[in-house]
């Protein structure tokens, strides 16, 4: 398809009708005036130009009935000029309402360089109203962005480089709710976020999504079934399966390197698949327990060496961890070799099992 600009007539690809490019919203997309007067936000892959200097272009050719504003300080809108709807057949097939926060490389061809999209996506039946800070490295709280969103929309919150990416990887995000019909009202959300920065730098992690039509790194902010407290029995067989058969496997099992050694990675985004919903207390409770499974069950089985990776971060995780070392009889440690595991990571000796 030929480049768009503003007063191309286009058709939908997944749904009836279309209209005029009204406005350029960025490279992937465009807000089509329809005829009803409304300004609809469409990314590019989901409407075709209508060519009126080609062969059987008679054959699709619509005359739709819009007027172009030419001053664009005429328009008025309610909700965020950035905003895109989501995939109609995926709203129809909805089975749990969450709010994302998703990294998209602007190129798809290079994920771990370039330009990256940063989105927000609303996939819930309510009128969101955000507003997102990001923490300083003095523990500070700067105001980067905030606005509204319809139910079923993402907006693209910005396009930054690499090394502006931390700004938006840790911080406080704050959601309202509103529905013109609703059986009761949902308490204002607020929560601390923060996304590993190594993950950006890895090209495993990043997936494709049905929601952003593309690879990239997507965050659940906000699951309202586990923020109302709603139980979801659909899934409590299959986590009672889950539980059943982790308990079956050793933890130290799945992270042996050679007979009677181990190394265990303790950073959360390598124990939990998406733990941005997690408080900090949350995590560090986790990494604690599962460093106290591991070392058990490896005391069970004989092993000789464990290397806890518990990385550097503001030193808590080592302390937590030493402290119970301390506690603990028949063992040694101390710092694992630097060429081999960085400043961050303890060897643990079991003593009793030479």
């Amino acid at each position: 398809m030929s480049e768009l600009k503003i007063g191309d007539k286009v058709k939908f690809l997944n749904a009836s009708g279309g209209g005029v490019v009204a406005k350029l919203i960025d490279s992937r997309t465009v807000s089509i005036l329809i005829e009803d007067g409304f300004e609809i936000p469409t990314m590019v892959s989901e409407v075709i130009k209508i060519e009126t200097n080609i062969p059987a272009a008679r054959f699709f050719n619509e005359d739709y009935q819009v007027e172009l504003k030419s001053d664009p300080g005429e328009a008025t809108e309610t909700f965020d000029d950035r905003m895109i709807s989501l995939p109609a057949h995926h709203r129809k097939g909805r089975k749990s309402e969450d709010i994302f926060l998703a990294f998209v490389p602007h190129d798809q061809k290079w994920l771990i360089t370039g330009a990256v999209d940063i989105m927000i996506i609303n996939n819930t039946s309510y009128d969101v109203l955000y507003n997102i800070f990001g923490r300083t490295h003095l523990g500070h709280y700067d105001g980067i962005d905030y606005g509204s969103m319809l139910p079923d929309t993402l907006v693209l919150l910005d396009t930054v480089n690499r090394e502006q990416l931390t700004r938006w990887t840790e911080g406080c995000i704050q959601f309202l709710f509103h529905k013109q019909q609703s059986g009761n009202v949902l308490p204002p959300f607020n929560s601390e976020f923060r996304i590993e920065g190594k993950r950006f730098f890895k090209e495993g992690n990043y997936r494709e999504h049905p929601l952003i039509q593309g690879k990239g790194i997507v965050a659940r902010i906000l699951s309202l079934s586990s923020y109302l407290g709603e139980p979801s029995t659909e899934k409590d067989p299959s986590k009672k399966q889950d539980e059943k058969s982790a308990e079956e496997v050793p933890a130290i099992m799945n992270h042996v390197t050679s007979t009677g050694e181990a190394v265990v990675d303790l950073h959360i985004h390598e124990l939990i698949d998406d733990p941005s919903n997690m408080e900090q207390s949350e995590i560090l409770d986790f990494q604690i327990r599962y460093f106290l499974k591991c070392l058990d069950s490896a005391r069970m089985r004989h092993f000789k060496r464990i290397t806890f990776i518990h990385g550097v971060g503001n030193g808590v995780l080592r302390d937590q961890i030493l402290q119970r070392l301390s506690a603990t009889e028949g063992v040694e440690y101390f710092d694992a070799p630097m060429v081999q595991y960085g400043v961050g990571a303890l060897e643990v000796r079991l003593l009793y099992n030479r």
